[in-house]
């Protein structure tokens, strides 16, 4: 029997997974498995291959259809039974509840099992144990340097019976890849003596002597900058007035992006479907071919123009957050007109430089 990908948001509206590999409301170009089974060891390739389109759904929202449209059950559900199945399997992925913006969690492994870094405990924690501590898609850098701060942390390596350095890992929960493997073994002993050189303090004492004796001609030389070209940028043409107006057009035209998609879905279901019937059970005799023909052309354009401006809008749409870039528009201080003076007393000295504008017209 064959079994398609389903994919149920809250709305309950059923995504099926396409032959031309993104996800449809509509009933055709459904991708088919032969098996159970297969569909279910594909799915974390698919994630792996196209993590775009199925980094902003939820695992737990992944179900198994017949060809008939029933539902046969959950997909992590089915997982989990092949993963404890086949513990050395590729098909093991992260269960465990994440926030909507969340990507990065710092896993360990220890006696076979799998914990979470929990930050307000400062300890690793089993999943349902309490709160993970995740981190956004932007906090990349931060996720590795707590990891590798946690590698030398020799008091918490401790909690945690049997629990290595090389074992902590920091992994996308939502395609279960690690983003960031320790390349070694991290010795706390180690650490402690390159931090405690013994020369490094009069290292230091000896080049900050000399930089702080150094005479005024031996600050600044030229003996070693390459000559660089400077960048320049057409302000003319993209003038922060007219960028932020492009941006304003985006925005709005995002607010038509529910109108246009149903337009199309109009097209789809419901005039192209009146000109195939027509053509089904009209007696061909008696139809105006030319006109029919001319017709069915123009409709078959302006649904074009529409299905173009749909597949901009929702690209546009699935990768901006938009309240956040207003947000930060409006609070950033360097877009506001007014400076408010830091130091009191120089500001008032400042002021009486400034002369006050004439406002007389003389």
């Amino acid at each position: 029997m064959p079994y398609q990908l389903v994919y149920l948001p809250k709305s309950g509206n059923k995504n099926y997974w396409t032959t031309n590999s993104n996800f449809t409301h509509k009933s055709a170009n459904h991708l088919f498995w032969d098996n159970s089974a297969q569909l279910i060891a594909d799915f974390p390739v698919l994630k792996a291959q196209y993590p775009t389109i199925f980094n902003n759904r939820r695992d737990d929202r992944f179900y198994v259809y017949d060809d008939a449209d029933k539902m046969v059950g959950n997909l992590i559900e089915k997982l989990d039974t092949l993963s404890a199945e086949n513990p050395q399997s590729s098909w093991q992925l992260s269960t465990i509840k994440y926030p909507p913006k969340a990507h990065y969690a710092i896993r360990a492994t220890a006696a076979g099992r799998q914990y979470y870094y929990n930050s307000s405990k400062g300890k690793f924690i089993s999943p349902g144990e309490g709160e993970i501590r995740f981190w956004k898609q932007q906090e990349l850098d931060k996720v590795t340097a707590t990891a590798q701060n946690l590698c030398r942390n020799k008091n918490l390596l401790q909690k945690l019976p049997g629990l290595l350095p090389e074992q902590l890992l920091v992994i996308n929960i939502r395609t279960n890849q690690v983003v960031w493997p320790p390349q070694q073994p991290v010795s706390v002993q180690k650490v402690k003596q390159t931090t405690s050189t013994d020369n490094l303090l009069e290292r230091t004492k000896a080049q900050l002597n000399e930089h702080f004796t150094q005479s005024d001609q031996e600050v600044v030389l030229n003996d070693q900058a390459e000559q660089q070209e400077m960048l320049t940028v057409d302000l003319k043409r993209y003038s922060a007035p007219q960028v932020f107006a492009a941006l304003c057009y985006i925005i709005e035209a995002l607010d038509q992006r529910t109108a246009v998609n149903k337009l199309l879905d109009t097209y789809d279901q419901a005039i192209l479907q009146d000109f195939l019937h027509t053509v089904e059970l009209a007696d061909i005799q008696q139809l105006d071919s030319t006109a029919f023909v001319k017709s069915f052309q123009r409709i078959r354009q302006e649904r074009r123009k529409i299905k173009d401006l749909s597949i901009i809008l929702n690209t546009i749409g699935d990768n901006i957050d938009q309240a956040s870039i207003l947000k930060q528009l409006l609070n950033h201080q360097s877009l506001h007109n007014q400076y408010h003076y830091r130091n009191r007393d120089l500001g008032d000295q400042l002021l009486k430089m400034v002369k006050p504008a004439d406002i007389s017209g003389e």
